[in-house]
Protein backbone atom coordinates (compact mmCIF):
# COMPACT_ATOMS: atom_id res chain seq x y z
CA UNK A 1 0.00 0.00 0.00
CA UNK A 2 1.31 3.60 -0.94
CA UNK A 3 0.99 6.46 1.56
CA UNK A 4 2.28 10.09 1.39
CA UNK A 5 3.91 12.91 3.24
CA UNK A 6 4.42 16.39 2.47
CA UNK A 7 7.50 17.99 2.79
CA UNK A 8 10.23 20.38 1.92
CA UNK A 9 13.18 19.86 -0.39
CA UNK A 10 16.05 19.92 2.22
CA UNK A 11 13.62 17.30 3.88
CA UNK A 12 13.53 15.61 0.62
CA UNK A 13 17.42 15.78 0.24
CA UNK A 14 17.65 13.98 3.78
CA UNK A 15 15.50 11.32 3.14
CA UNK A 16 18.28 10.56 -0.14
CA UNK A 17 20.72 10.78 1.04
CA UNK A 18 20.36 9.30 4.37
CA UNK A 19 18.14 6.81 3.42
CA UNK A 20 16.11 7.98 6.41
CA UNK A 21 12.63 9.21 7.51
CA UNK A 22 12.90 11.27 10.67
CA UNK A 23 9.96 10.44 13.61
CA UNK A 24 10.09 13.91 15.75
CA UNK A 25 9.08 14.38 18.89
CA UNK A 26 5.71 15.04 19.83
CA UNK A 27 6.41 17.91 21.94
CA UNK A 28 8.09 19.59 19.19
CA UNK A 29 4.90 19.34 16.04
CA UNK A 30 2.90 21.72 15.27
CA UNK A 31 -0.13 20.39 17.69
CA UNK A 32 0.66 21.97 21.00
CA UNK A 33 -2.45 20.37 22.51
CA UNK A 34 -1.33 16.84 21.50
CA UNK A 35 2.35 17.11 22.37
CA UNK A 36 1.21 18.38 25.86
CA UNK A 37 -1.32 15.89 26.47
CA UNK A 38 -0.01 13.99 29.71
CA UNK A 39 -1.68 11.30 32.32
CA UNK A 40 -1.01 11.73 36.33
CA UNK A 41 1.40 14.86 35.83
CA UNK A 42 3.66 12.54 32.92
CA UNK A 43 4.23 15.02 29.96
CA UNK A 44 4.22 11.78 27.80
CA UNK A 45 5.00 14.20 24.52
CA UNK A 46 8.66 14.02 25.20
CA UNK A 47 8.89 9.95 25.12
CA UNK A 48 6.77 9.68 21.73
CA UNK A 49 8.04 10.12 18.31
CA UNK A 50 6.17 10.05 15.15
CA UNK A 51 6.18 10.87 11.41
CA UNK A 52 3.26 11.90 9.68
CA UNK A 53 2.16 10.75 6.27
CA UNK A 54 -1.66 9.71 4.85
CA UNK A 55 -3.05 7.58 3.33
CA UNK A 56 -4.93 9.39 0.85
CA UNK A 57 -3.55 9.96 -3.12
CA UNK A 58 -5.95 12.69 -3.81
CA UNK A 59 -3.39 15.74 -3.61
CA UNK A 60 -4.41 18.05 -0.15
CA UNK A 61 -4.26 22.17 -0.78
CA UNK A 62 -3.76 22.40 2.69
CA UNK A 63 -0.62 19.89 3.27
CA UNK A 64 0.84 21.42 0.48
CA UNK A 65 0.41 24.81 2.12
CA UNK A 66 1.44 23.64 5.53
CA UNK A 67 4.44 21.33 4.76
CA UNK A 68 5.91 22.03 1.03
CA UNK A 69 7.78 24.99 2.03
CA UNK A 70 8.09 28.75 0.58
CA UNK A 71 10.08 27.81 -2.46
CA UNK A 72 7.66 24.77 -3.57
CA UNK A 73 8.74 21.24 -1.90
CA UNK A 74 7.10 17.90 -2.94
CA UNK A 75 4.93 15.11 -1.74
CA UNK A 76 6.48 11.52 -1.44
CA UNK A 77 4.88 8.17 -1.76
CA UNK A 78 6.29 5.41 -0.87
CA UNK A 79 5.25 1.79 0.23
CA UNK A 80 4.18 1.26 3.78
CA UNK A 81 6.76 -1.68 4.82
CA UNK A 82 9.34 0.44 3.94
CA UNK A 83 12.16 0.31 7.07
CA UNK A 84 14.91 -1.38 7.61
CA UNK A 85 14.49 -4.90 9.12
CA UNK A 86 17.55 -6.42 11.48
CA UNK A 87 17.74 -9.97 12.96
CA UNK A 88 18.98 -10.29 16.28
CA UNK A 89 19.02 -13.02 18.86
CA UNK A 90 20.64 -10.71 21.93
CA UNK A 91 19.12 -7.32 22.81
CA UNK A 92 21.49 -6.51 25.28
CA UNK A 93 20.87 -9.14 28.12
CA UNK A 94 17.13 -11.11 26.59
CA UNK A 95 18.31 -13.45 24.56
CA UNK A 96 16.04 -15.27 22.41
CA UNK A 97 16.50 -18.66 21.19
CA UNK A 98 16.26 -18.10 17.80
CA UNK A 99 16.57 -14.72 15.76
CA UNK A 100 13.70 -11.75 15.87
CA UNK A 101 13.28 -9.05 13.57
CA UNK A 102 13.37 -5.83 14.92
CA UNK A 103 13.22 -2.28 13.30
CA UNK A 104 15.59 -0.23 15.40
CA UNK A 105 19.34 -0.17 14.41
CA UNK A 106 21.03 -2.81 17.09
CA UNK A 107 23.57 0.02 18.27
CA UNK A 108 20.64 2.06 19.64
CA UNK A 109 19.37 -0.55 22.04
CA UNK A 110 22.66 -0.33 24.02
CA UNK A 111 22.42 3.27 25.48
CA UNK A 112 21.83 3.33 29.37
CA UNK A 113 20.29 6.46 28.91
CA UNK A 114 17.02 5.22 27.30
CA UNK A 115 15.28 2.88 25.02
CA UNK A 116 13.18 2.19 22.07
CA UNK A 117 10.59 0.07 21.61
CA UNK A 118 12.10 -1.87 18.93
CA UNK A 119 9.71 -4.97 17.94
CA UNK A 120 7.67 -2.89 15.20
CA UNK A 121 4.47 -4.49 13.46
CA UNK A 122 2.93 -2.67 10.32
CA UNK A 123 -0.38 -4.49 11.37
CA UNK A 124 -0.46 -3.00 14.51
CA UNK A 125 -1.64 -0.09 15.83
CA UNK A 126 0.89 0.51 18.43
CA UNK A 127 3.40 1.30 15.60
CA UNK A 128 1.14 2.34 12.50
CA UNK A 129 -1.92 3.86 12.56
CA UNK A 130 -4.51 6.25 11.32
CA UNK A 131 -5.38 8.85 13.89
CA UNK A 132 -8.63 9.48 15.40
CA UNK A 133 -10.13 12.90 16.00
CA UNK A 134 -11.44 13.88 18.80
CA UNK A 135 -13.52 16.97 20.84
CA UNK A 136 -10.82 16.43 23.50
CA UNK A 137 -7.65 14.76 23.55
CA UNK A 138 -6.89 14.68 27.38
CA UNK A 139 -9.91 12.58 28.07
CA UNK A 140 -8.75 10.23 26.33
CA UNK A 141 -5.26 10.39 27.84
CA UNK A 142 -5.52 11.71 31.36
CA UNK A 143 -6.21 7.66 32.89
CA UNK A 144 -3.16 6.87 30.93
CA UNK A 145 -1.59 5.75 34.00
CA UNK A 146 -3.21 4.14 36.99
CA UNK A 147 -2.06 3.08 40.30
CA UNK A 148 -3.41 0.08 42.06
CA UNK A 149 -2.25 -1.74 45.56
CA UNK A 150 -0.96 2.16 46.87
CA UNK A 151 0.24 1.66 50.38
CA UNK A 152 2.92 3.51 52.13
CA UNK A 153 3.76 5.65 49.46
CA UNK A 154 3.99 2.76 46.77
CA UNK A 155 1.85 1.22 44.46
CA UNK A 156 1.65 -1.05 41.34
CA UNK A 157 0.96 1.33 38.49
CA UNK A 158 -0.43 0.64 34.83
CA UNK A 159 0.79 2.56 31.88
CA UNK A 160 -1.25 2.50 28.52
CA UNK A 161 1.10 4.50 26.55
CA UNK A 162 -0.58 3.98 23.14
CA UNK A 163 -3.10 6.49 23.97
CA UNK A 164 -0.55 9.12 23.26
CA UNK A 165 -0.16 9.63 19.74
CA UNK A 166 -3.23 8.65 19.24
CA UNK A 167 -5.41 11.72 19.36
CA UNK A 168 -5.72 14.84 17.77
CA UNK A 169 -8.65 17.61 18.09
CA UNK A 170 -11.29 17.44 15.37
CA UNK A 171 -9.31 21.13 14.31
CA UNK A 172 -6.94 19.13 12.50
CA UNK A 173 -8.93 16.58 10.87
CA UNK A 174 -8.62 18.05 7.33
CA UNK A 175 -5.33 16.05 7.25
CA UNK A 176 -6.52 12.43 6.88
CA UNK A 177 -3.30 11.39 9.10
CA UNK A 178 -1.76 8.22 8.97
CA UNK A 179 1.25 7.97 11.37
CA UNK A 180 4.64 5.96 12.60
CA UNK A 181 4.61 6.54 15.98
CA UNK A 182 8.21 5.36 18.54
CA UNK A 183 7.82 5.24 21.80
CA UNK A 184 10.75 5.65 23.81
CA UNK A 185 11.85 5.43 27.88
CA UNK A 186 13.81 7.46 29.70
CA UNK A 187 15.73 4.33 30.72
CA UNK A 188 16.82 1.09 29.71
CA UNK A 189 15.10 -1.97 30.63
CA UNK A 190 17.37 -4.52 29.05
CA UNK A 191 20.58 -3.16 31.25
CA UNK A 192 18.32 -3.07 33.99
CA UNK A 193 16.58 -6.21 34.19
CA UNK A 194 18.15 -7.92 36.54
CA UNK A 195 17.84 -5.11 39.25
CA UNK A 196 15.11 -5.97 41.40
CA UNK A 197 14.09 -2.12 42.13
CA UNK A 198 13.35 -2.06 37.86
CA UNK A 199 9.85 -0.87 38.58
CA UNK A 200 10.87 1.73 41.32
CA UNK A 201 13.54 2.90 38.28
CA UNK A 202 11.10 3.06 35.86
CA UNK A 203 8.11 4.77 38.05
CA UNK A 204 10.60 7.37 38.79
CA UNK A 205 12.19 8.16 35.05
CA UNK A 206 8.47 8.71 34.64
CA UNK A 207 6.68 10.58 37.41
CA UNK A 208 9.76 13.07 37.44
CA UNK A 209 9.87 13.99 33.81
CA UNK A 210 13.45 12.80 33.14
CA UNK A 211 13.95 14.29 29.81
CA UNK A 212 15.82 12.57 27.06
CA UNK A 213 18.54 14.48 25.22
CA UNK A 214 17.53 14.58 21.55
CA UNK A 215 14.33 15.61 20.14
CA UNK A 216 14.07 13.24 16.88
CA UNK A 217 15.11 10.03 15.89
CA UNK A 218 16.00 8.66 12.11
CA UNK A 219 14.90 5.30 10.73
CA UNK A 220 16.75 3.88 8.17
CA UNK A 221 14.42 3.07 4.84
CA UNK A 222 15.20 -0.17 2.96
CA UNK A 223 17.39 0.17 -0.41
CA UNK A 224 13.78 -0.61 -2.20
CA UNK A 225 12.10 2.01 -0.73
CA UNK A 226 14.55 4.67 -2.01
CA UNK A 227 14.28 3.06 -5.44
CA UNK A 228 10.95 2.84 -5.73
CA UNK A 229 10.06 5.91 -3.96
CA UNK A 230 7.63 8.47 -6.03
CA UNK A 231 7.89 12.29 -6.43
CA UNK A 232 4.74 15.11 -6.99
CA UNK A 233 6.33 18.47 -7.40
CA UNK A 234 4.50 21.51 -5.45
CA UNK A 235 1.82 23.17 -7.88
CA UNK A 236 3.91 26.02 -7.09
CA UNK A 237 6.96 24.49 -8.41
CA UNK A 238 9.40 27.02 -10.70
CA UNK A 239 11.21 25.26 -13.82
CA UNK A 240 14.58 25.98 -11.93
CA UNK A 241 13.13 23.47 -9.20
CA UNK A 242 11.12 20.70 -11.88
CA UNK A 243 14.61 20.44 -14.43
CA UNK A 244 17.26 21.11 -11.83
CA UNK A 245 16.93 20.76 -8.04
CA UNK A 246 14.50 17.84 -7.68
CA UNK A 247 15.91 15.77 -10.27
CA UNK A 248 19.43 16.70 -9.30
CA UNK A 249 18.69 14.77 -6.34
CA UNK A 250 16.77 11.43 -8.01
CA UNK A 251 20.07 11.33 -10.40
CA UNK A 252 21.97 10.67 -7.36
CA UNK A 253 20.33 9.38 -4.85
CA UNK A 254 17.70 7.74 -6.92
CA UNK A 255 17.83 7.50 -10.32
CA UNK A 256 14.23 5.05 -11.05
CA UNK A 257 12.26 6.97 -9.16
CA UNK A 258 9.98 8.41 -10.57
CA UNK A 259 8.98 12.39 -10.72
CA UNK A 260 4.95 13.86 -11.68
CA UNK A 261 3.92 16.90 -11.83
CA UNK A 262 1.17 18.14 -9.24
CA UNK A 263 -2.74 18.10 -10.69
CA UNK A 264 -3.03 21.30 -9.38
CA UNK A 265 -0.35 22.94 -11.04
CA UNK A 266 -2.43 25.26 -12.95
CA UNK A 267 -5.15 25.49 -10.87
CA UNK A 268 -3.86 26.60 -7.48
CA UNK A 269 -1.40 29.45 -6.48
CA UNK A 270 -0.21 28.43 -3.53
CA UNK A 271 1.90 31.64 -2.80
Amino acid sequence: MKIYHYTNLESLALILKNKTIRFNRLDKVDDIEEGNAESLGVKFGKYVFVSCWTENSTESIPLWKMYSGDFGGVRISMELNMYQEYSVSDLGGLKSQGNIKIKIDPKDMKSPDFFILPMLDYNNDLFYRSVKYVDDVFQYTKDAIQITNFKDNRGDYIMDIKSFGYYKNKRWEFQEETRFVLYVFPFNPLIEVANPEISTIASQNFFNNKPLSFSHYDMHLKDDAIRNIEITLSPSATDAQRNNSTNLLLIKYAPQANINDSTLGKLVRLK
